[in-house]
């Protein structure tokens, strides 16, 4: 049957699309958030300071920025499948070249070929999710796929400790690997290929950019992205230096911000649905900000329920943002500019990730421990003002009536 000129559709029912589209948010905990943990012991193995393991991710989040966009056009001409297929295959070789890493280089070598092959998996996801899923359902389906992501962020952490701790960073790799082939025999059973929409209909990024609601809602994303790359660099920092925990404690301790994620995107995504985009996130941007605010006064004072307050705080405000703002953004682009859209949203947010990591090692560059206390909250204080700015452009650039 021809599909010429049709916009690409799921075979199943768009609920399988979102899990499947799920396992990718897993591999990019596992290659963020359980390596962050793993940090020390890397830096342990191969003699290393700060400055110089923090390429770990660096290398891995540039590699992913420098693709994403090139890739969401390559995915709206050829089908998502193929990307999704080939960026799978790249992410498989990468992990086995980190795992078996005898040096600090090939690991990076190792990141950056990972790095390549989530820019080119991830580049279409927002679009393979808005494309299966009813106009009136987005904010629910963005719901559930943030569930997913917050049961991976919740999960990855623990396990990436524990393997640290236990046997070996390498292990994080291993298991990434694995992860990637189940996903990839599953994408030939979910992703129906289908012929891209005609080219004279798209539109080109300098277009995309005066949609109002997209642009808002991908700049409130950065935001977040970046106070979450501050949170969790400063707290496996704080806690170790300050409260002596090791790598599996840190894991848990993030269970207290994570675990949010995990139970209110089901519901802020009806909310959304409801109510529209705008209020969700102007709340959740505020709470959030609330939150580091509590934590900045908690690294002074050594406070662990002032911590375990504020990360509860922030958890619950990126629970609230998250899908409202996918939502703004990709509900808001024609359908045969998604990809393009979807690109360029999740550069943005590597973008924010990439910062928050660049200011936040920057911050945390000293490894005494007072040095440590006074740049978590240094940390904690700019996080809070990037909250306030996403609740500003929440409330003003997204229109009452936006769903």
């Amino acid at each position: 049957m021809s599909t010429t000129g049709a916009v690409e559709r799921p075979i199943l029912k768009w609920r399988l699309v979102v899990v499947w589209a799920g396992l990718p948010l897993l591999l990019a905990a596992l290659n963020e958030f359980a390596l962050n943990v793993a940090l020390p012991s890397i830096r342990d193995e191969f003699g290393l300071d700060l400055s110089s393991v923090r390429w770990t991710l660096l290398a891995f989040l540039i590699a992913d920025a420098l693709v994403l966009i090139l890739a969401g056009r390559y995915g709206d001409r050829v089908g998502r499948r193929r990307t999704s297929v080939i960026g799978l295959a790249v992410i498989v070789l990468g992990s086995l070249v980190c795992a078996f890493a005898p040096t600090f280089t090939v690991l990076i070598v190792g990141r950056v070929i990972e790095g390549i092959g989530m820019g080119i998996l991830f580049s279409g996801l927002l679009a393979l999710i808005a494309d299966a899923v009813p106009r009136e359902l987005i904010g629910r389906a963005f719901g559930l796929w943030a569930f997913i992501g917050a049961l991976s962020v919740l999960l990855s952490p623990v396990i990436g400790g524990a393997l640290a701790e236990v046997a070996s960073w390498r292990w994080i790799f291993g298991v990434n690997a694995l992860i990637a082939i189940a996903a990839l025999v599953a994408a030939r059973r979910v992703i129906h290929p289908v012929t891209a929409p005609s080219p004279s209909r798209s539109l080109q990024h300098a277009a995309l950019l005066r949609i109002r609601s997209y642009v808002a809602g991908t700049v409130v994303v950065s935001l977040i992205y970046f106070t979450a790359a501050l949170t969790w660099l400063a707290l496996v920092f704080y806690v170790g230096a300050v409260h002596n925990l090791g790598p599996t404690m840190s894991g848990l301790a993030f269970v207290l911000y994570g675990v949010w994620w995990l139970v209110l995107p089901p519901f802020t995504g009806r909310l959304a649905d409801r109510i529209g985009v705008r209020l969700p996130m102007l709340w959740g941007a505020t709470v959030g900000a609330i939150g580091f605010i509590v934590l900045a006064f908690a690294s002074p004072a050594e406070n662990l329920v002032l911590l375990g307050l504020g990360l509860c705080l922030i958890g619950i405000g990126v629970a609230f943002v998250i899908p409202a703002a996918n939502a703004a953004a990709m509900g808001s682009v024609p359908a045969e500019d998604r990809g393009d859209a979807s690109g360029i949203n999740m550069t943005m947010r590597l973008v924010g990730s990439i910062l928050g990591l660049v200011v936040g090692s920057t911050l945390l560059a000293s490894a005494g421990r007072d040095e440590v206390i006074v740049g978590a909250q240094w940390s904690w204080i700019l996080a809070a003002a990037l909250m306030i700015l996403a609740a500003i452009v929440s409330m003003t650039a997204i229109r009452p009536s936006t769903r």
